[in-house]
């Protein structure tokens, strides 16, 4: 990163050190005073709810009182009045929803809201009697319906009736329903529920997302308000959107300072550096001018001596590294060349064997080793073309390639042998490979790799004296395609396992060391890889392409 980029960032972040620390206590201070804004709000909805609920207990109470003195007067009058309808009547006078007058055992003598219930006790509704006067409570009430007997919450108030050693009572009230759920809605702006036994007796509003929940006890029922926090959420984006300007101004003002201030410090040194970098890309005639202070003049005088020795040395070395790139051109191009020659010997061999016996196999012999060796023949011309472009590797001429193709053509080149003539150990070959495994390369390069490879193989069990297998094996392994070839050699020492891919290492007497080099670049080249390690039966080697499947 150049110096001036950096001091830039420094002061870039040095702003966003200071916004950093102060804006998440700011947001933090704002955030707990719009939630006290909100609980403040809230509790001024619920005072209303109080004294809504109050005054409902005082028209319920002034409901009843005005029953007990009816009924109180009719039976001074001895008007008993028809015990089915006379409740029913007095509570739709009253503009009540529940109305029960019982006896003083709390039987039922006539009911507005259950008429069914005459003659019958009804101890959840006559516990209202309990209560002090003036002082309603929700009950659970029955109610018929089409379903059947079904209890509901009622706001419920009692007045004694004491007529001579008659003593009757007088329950009634307000039915808990959608109608005061909406009545409530309409006063706070919340939703809200009237919940009893985890039933909803009643509701009113939209459900809020992320509500401020609060409750308001009656007895075995409760009122549930959600209060929506859409204000709270869009006064909070707001501020936060008026942080995040201001927090971009100072970046911008931190940034603008900061170019000026770096441009000033950075001027003489970024000349000294782009001096360099000329260098480095071969101009080594590069002069910097001497400005800027004592110690930067210093500096740029040991900087140009430096360069006018490196120009001296470097065309010195440049004549001495010609001679030394078209020896190393040389042994590349042999050792390269050598690969596909002991395939094309043994099928010309094979075919002069053929043709001397008089093979009946010739004719279909010929065809598929020819065809083998002109491919070799063009390959070997396509190496000698490349190595001439000052021994750089063709690059990789990608085409989809049926990987168990290419082995099967490749192993078809080699015949079961003896290493050293009649009665010595066979080397044999044997191929493990899928009906079709297709990838992404280059057929000659591939077929480079895995002729070297059979090569090095094939070597290293000659060397040791020992016959045996070679074996190649193809399969998969999501998402690389694999290609093995294993041999029962004498193996890879552990001392050369770690560099075995590095140029002029080798384990062979004589080698160059450029094979298995050349062999992992072109891998490389693929983007797959070339790994090296101990044969599955513990003696030998195992070389493993790796490559991305189609």
């Amino acid at each position: 990163m150049r110096l001036r980029t950096t001091l830039i960032l420094a002061f870039v972040a040095l702003a966003l050190l200071q916004v950093a620390v102060v804006l998440p206590f700011a947001l933090d201070q704002l955030s707990a005073l719009l939630s006290r804004q909100q609980d403040s709000r809230v509790n001024q909805q619920m005072d209303v709810v109080d004294e809504t609920v109050k005054r409902l207990d005082r028209d319920v109470t002034r409901a009843i009182e005005d029953v007990g003195v009816v009924q109180e007067g009719r039976l001074l009058h001895e008007d008993v009045g028809d015990e089915l309808t006379l409740a029913r009547d007095l509570m739709h006078q009253r503009g009540l929803q529940v109305l029960t007058l019982f006896d003083a055992k709390g039987i039922t003598l006539s009911s507005g809201h259950f008429a069914a219930n005459l003659g019958e006790l009804d101890p959840p509704l006559f516990a209202a009697t309990k209560n002090k006067p003036g002082e309603p409570a929700v009950v659970m009430v029955k109610l018929p319906g089409a379903a059947g007997i079904s209890t509901h919450p009622a706001l419920v108030a009692a007045r004694a009736i004491d007529v001579g050693d008659t003593k009757q009572w007088a329950v009634g009230g307000l039915l808990l329903d959608d109608e005061k759920a909406g009545a409530l809605h309409r006063l706070t702006g919340a939703r809200v529920e009237i919940v009893a036994d985890n039933h909803t007796f009643g509701a009113a509003g939209d459900p809020p997302k992320d509500p401020t929940v609060r409750t308001y006890p009656l007895g075995p029922a409760q009122l549930r308000f959600s209060f929506s926090r859409a204000d709270f959420f869009a006064t909070q984006r707001q501020v936060l959107r008026s942080f995040l300007a201001l927090m971009g101004t100072g970046l911008l003002l931190s940034l603008a300072i900061g170019v000026l201030l770096s441009r000033r410090f950075t001027r003489p040194v970024e000349a000294l550096t782009d001096a360099a970098r000329k260098i480095g890309e071969g101009q080594l005639d590069v002069k910097v001018s001497e400005q800027g202070s004592r110690e930067l003049k210093q500096l740029v005088t040991t900087f140009n001596r430096m360069t006018n020795d490196l120009q001296q040395t470097t065309e010195r070395l440049v004549a001495s590294e010609r001679v030394a790139a078209w020896q190393e051109v040389a042994r590349r191009l042999a050792h390269e060349i050598k690969n596909p020659l002991t395939p094309i010997r043994m099928s010309l061999e094979t075919l002069i064997a053929a043709s001397a016996k008089k093979d009946a196999r010739f004719e279909a012999m010929f065809a598929q080793s020819a065809v083998a060796v002109l491919e070799e023949v063009d390959r070997l011309k396509r190496i000698v073309d490349e190595f001439s472009q000052f021994a750089r590797l063709p690059r990789p001429q990608l085409q989809r390639l049926d990987l168990s193709a290419l082995a099967h053509q490749v192993l078809g080149l080699y015949a079961a042998h003896e290493i050293a003539g009649p009665g010595s150990p066979m080397l044999d070959y044997a191929l493990d490979a899928p009906a079709a495994l297709e990838v992404n390369a280059d057929r000659d390069q591939l077929t480079q790799v895995l002729v070297n490879l059979i090569k090095n193989a094939e070597e290293a069990m000659i060397d040791a004296g020992r016959g045996g297998k070679i074996t190649v094996r193809v399969f998969s392994r999501s998402p690389s395609a694999l290609l093995e070839v294993e041999d029962q050699g004498p193996g890879i020492p552990d001392e050369l396992l770690p560099r075995l891919f590095e140029p002029y290492v080798t384990g062979k007497a004589g080698g160059s060391g450029l094979g298995l080099a050349i062999a992992a670049r072109i891998v490389q080249e693929h983007e797959g890889r070339l790994e090296a390690g101990k044969a599955s039966s513990g003696s030998g080697a195992r070389f493993t392409v790796t490559l991305p499947s189609v």
